[in-house]
């Protein structure tokens, strides 16, 4: 996976603190700077309509020959269709990329991007696999894991540590899936899990090779 460059740049502007009872809140705001250059956005909006279509040819001539898909062996394109089988619409690769599109991302370099933000622009000081950033505009904190469950208080991009780890990632996640949490001040109680992401979640690296933006890396944990 790409370097994080510019996560010493970035972390004044993404990281938000308020006042919450008597701490302070930590918070990843949310970012992209992908309309920042023409030729990327313009990408990007194409490989959203990919994604949108489910288009596994249009996909295939995109990803570099040579993409990492994990951290082990199995790295390149022929892997890549071995182990996401895009031409299936069932394919866990379309709501994967749907949702790291959609969440926007930072330049590593001119001609490196890495997204979504919430792994581009995480904290290094943090622990990835026991915090995570809430993503929901309308997210809240319950005292139960329960939909109907008293709202303990409202989340505004909280970055949460978690009291139990998530058993799914988060385009897995359901309606009754939950996440036991507690937040900066250590106010305990649940939010659901689709509304919160690991920053050591599924991330893209996007590269411009000879002039074309090419998908270089698909991974997930770390």
């Amino acid at each position: 996976m790409m370097i994080r460059l510019f996560a010493a740049l970035v972390l004044g502007a993404a990281l938000a603190f308020s006042a919450h009872a008597a701490d302070k809140v930590l918070r990843l705001a949310t970012m992209d700077e992908g309309p920042r250059d023409a030729s990327f956005a313009k990408f990007r909006t194409e490989f959203k309509a990919i994604v949108s279509r489910k288009d596994a040819k249009a996909l295939m001539k995109i990803i570099a020959p040579n993409i990492q898909n994990s951290f082990g062996g199995d790295n390149g394109a022929a892997n890549f269709r071995k182990m996401w089988k895009p031409q299936d619409a069932n394919s866990d690769v379309w709501p994967v990329l749907k949702l790291v599109l959609d969440m926007g991302g930072n330049f590593d370099s001119k001609t490196e991007f890495s997204a979504p933000y919430v792994f581009s622009a995480f904290p290094s000081d943090l622990d990835g696999f026991e915090t995570v950033a809430v993503t929901a505009a309308d997210a809240v904190m319950r005292d139960k894991p329960k939909a109907d469950a008293t709202i303990v208080r409202k989340l505004d991009h909280d970055i949460l540590t978690l009291v139990a780890g998530a058993k799914k990632l988060q385009h897995e996640a359901g309606p009754d899936d939950w996440l036991e949490v507690k937040d900066a001040a250590g106010e305990h109680g649940f939010v659901l899990q689709r509304d919160a992401r690991s920053p050591i979640d599924f991330r893209v690296g996007f590269k411009k090779i000879k002039g074309r933006w090419r998908m270089v890396d698909l991974v997930v944990g770390d």
